[in-house]
């Protein structure tokens, strides 16, 4: 599994065991706990080098920043200096507890896409879907923390902010985690 899979996995855990799961006193979730986070971004091109394959961004701060822009772009030659490049960045959490199963499997599961978008400009939808099925080893209330086998029988232990995210939590029981983030990019013209 590459780096960031690991990465992404290691984040889906961290968020599921920092969300709310008081409400769930029973273990069979009758409607998966949800958390999502839309962040939006607006930079100008103040250089394009076709050679290297870079953007360079401006910031509404007047930060400036380099970007190489992957072969997989094709219309990488229509972006222009003075564009407008606005990237909106959306990320969900889906969390689904259940008693353990002895037949489920524990593991990952990654599932990714990418959707060009039409227009005058070029613009594109990336997304990511992960699906990790982790066991609970043990809880530690006093510190409170978690202890999870993932599914290469490795394990990772999570601090909880909240001791009342734990209770109907068990030993042996089996946490769901889905974790999608969508990145869509849309180059426009200046504003007049």
């Amino acid at each position: 599994m590459s780096h960031l899979g690991k990465s992404l996995r290691i984040a889906s855990l961290a968020a599921l065991i920092a969300w709310p799961l008081a409400a769930q006193s029973k273990m069979e979730a009758k409607k998966p706990l949800e958390a999502s986070d839309t962040q939006s971004i607006t930079a100008t091109v103040e250089a394009v080098d076709t050679a290297k394959r870079e953007v360079t961004l401006k910031g509404p701060k007047g930060n400036v920043v380099v970007v190489e822009v992957p072969e997989s772009v094709k219309r990488f030659s229509e972006i222009k200096v003075g564009d407008q490049l606005t990237v909106k960045y959306t990320e969900s959490l889906v969390v689904a507890l259940r008693k353990a199963d002895p037949t489920a499997k524990l593991g990952t599961s990654t599932d990714e896409g990418m959707q060009r978008m039409e227009g005058a400009k070029p613009g594109a939808v990336v997304s990511r879907k992960v699906t990790a099925t982790v066991e609970v080893v043990s809880i530690d209330p006093a510190a409170p923390s978690v202890t999870v086998r993932r599914g290469d029988n490795s394990t990772v232990s999570f601090r909880v902010e909240d001791p009342k995210n734990l209770e109907g939590v068990k030993a042996g029981d089996h946490i769901v985690v889905t974790y999608t983030e969508a990145l869509a990019l849309q180059v426009t013209a200046p504003k007049k």
